[in-house]
Parts: structure tokens; C-alpha cells; sequence
């Protein structure tokens, strides 16, 4: 009878410890990764001497993540122009997809629409439907490829770019960012530019 009940209480041990292990790893990965401004203009981030950040670009390699901050759009776009991400090619679907999300934690939270690498949106709104349009809180940049976000309609208003030069997913939540305005990046995105390496 004892060896009964003791053979009865591994077993209820095991189920206990397998059960919720098998059950997680069938719920969706969302990554919780936070970002901070590594550099801005060069220079190491201090919050005290770096108060207006104009614009951001996130690069993804494979030994990590790096976060640089420019204090103009000028200077943003100066960097920006001797990338050669700047010229779009859409290779259709030899290339990556990216995910945009209407919550923040990435895949599997909510509502979510997708670009090809290489493809540009002048208004979510109009490509995905009047909802959309100031609903992005998270996205996923595919390997290899480029996302830059607009505030506004037609790539105005300010904007914060994401480059992934690695072999894995680039995810991010906007809240981890902030606009010159103060606000987060959470629900501000009008239009969309993507492209790939």
C-alpha cells in the first residue's frame, strides 16, 4: 500500500511540474526587451546634457542592440542618407515580413498586419483600414531588413527608424520611446516605410 501511494505521489509531482511547463511553451513568445539611448550625436547618452532627442535609429546585429539618438532631424537624416537602407527593394516574397501589433509584447497580443520588406504604406489607415492609424504599440523587423515609422501621413511629422542586420527577429514595444514631444511612440504611427539588406 505505501509503495502504492508513493508511486501515486510522483506521479501527482510530475504532473505538477510538467503540466504548466508543457502549457507555456504553447502560449505565444512575446519578448520583453527594454531600450535606452546609447549615444546621441556621438556622444555618450546623458539625460542631463541630451534633453530633445529629434530622432532614433535602433540597430539590431548579432552581438546585440544599439540605440542611437540624434538632437536634429537634420542630423538624423544625415546619418540616415549614407545607409543604403534607404532605397527600398521589394523583393516580394523572397523577402522578410514585418508585423506591426495594436498592444505592446509583440506576436500574438491582439490585432496585427504585416509588410513585406520593401514595402511602403503612406497611411495605415488607408492601406489596413481608418482604425489603424495611430494604433501601433509593438512591431517585429525581419531579419535583415529596415522599418522606419512616420507620425504622420505621408512620412511627416517625426519619425524613429529600426535596423536589424542580424539573422533573428527584431522585436520592440513604442512605449520605450519618446517623440521631442514627450509622448511615446504608442499609438502615434501614420505612415510606414520598410526595406531590406
Amino acid at each position: 500500500m505505501l509503495r502504492k501511494m508513493s508511486s501515486v505521489f510522483w506521479v501527482c509531482v510530475l504532473l505538477v511540474f510538467l503540466v504548466p511547463s508543457v502549457y507555456a511553451s504553447n502560449q505565444p513568445s512575446a519578448p520583453e526587451q527594454a531600450f535606452s539611448i546609447d549615444t546621441v550625436d556621438g556622444e555618450q547618452y546623458s539625460p542631463k546634457k541630451h534633453k530633445k532627442i529629434a530622432g532614433i535609429v535602433v540597430e539590431k546585429n548579432n552581438q546585440g542592440v544599439k540605440v542611437q539618438g540624434f538632437s536634429t532631424l537634420e542630423k538624423y537624416n544625415a546619418y540616415t542618407q549614407q545607409e543604403s537602407f534607404t532605397k527600398p527593394i521589394d523583393r516580394g516574397t523572397k523577402s522578410g515580413i514585418d508585423y506591426f501589433y495594436e498592444h505592446t509584447s509583440g506576436q500574438g497580443y491582439g490585432n496585427y498586419r504585416t509588410l513585406s520588406s520593401g514595402q511602403w504604406s503612406y497611411n495605415v489607415g488607408v492601406r489596413w483600414g481608418t482604425s489603424w492609424n495611430d494604433r501601433i504599440s509593438s512591431l517585429s523587423v525581419a531579419p535583415w531588413s529596415w522599418v522606419t515609422l512616420f507620425q504622420h501621413d505621408y512620412y511627416g511629422g517625426y519619425y524613429i527608424t529600426f535596423k536589424n542586420y542580424s539573422s533573428y527577429r527584431l522585436f520592440a514595444n513604442l512605449t520605450s520611446f519618446k517623440m521631442p514631444n514627450g509622448k511615446t511612440w504608442n499609438d502615434q504611427v501614420t505612415s510606414i516605410k520598410t526595406g531590406n539588406y
